[in-house]
């Protein structure tokens, strides 16, 4: 869970309090007022803070990179210019994703052409 989700629950927790306690407590409607809208733009700042899109809770095992030496080039970091693709060549249809198999022309799940550019 990122710093921003719980600090966002936490904000409603304390505007819902602060609103409620503006109608329990007439007396100090103005001052909780003041707290409301200072409590408002100080959660405002807070929120697009860098530092709030940390992950806080349970620290689980990061996934690692995958090689890239290893791996084939994915057709959209193709030069422009270069040849056109079939989507049997990478595997997928480019229209609705389903599996297909090489040499396809066409999609048998959506009926497009598999053809790219």
């Amino acid at each position: 869970m990122q710093l921003r989700v719980l600090f966002s629950i936490v904000n409603i927790g304390v505007f819902l309090a602060l609103f409620a306690l503006e109608f329990t407590i007439p007396r100090y409607s103005s001052l909780i007022f003041y707290a409301l809208l200072g409590w408002f733009i100080g959660s405002f700042l807070l929120l697009r803070a860098p530092f709030m899109s940390r992950q806080v809770g349970r620290v689980g095992a990061r996934p690692t990179p995958a090689s890239t030496s290893t791996s084939t080039p994915l057709p959209s970091s193709a030069l422009p210019g270069s040849p056109v693709i079939d989507g049997a060549e990478i595997g997928f249809c480019p229209h609705c994703g389903t599996n297909i198999a090489p040499g396809t022309l066409v999609c048998p799940a959506c009926g497009k052409a598999t053809r790219i550019g």
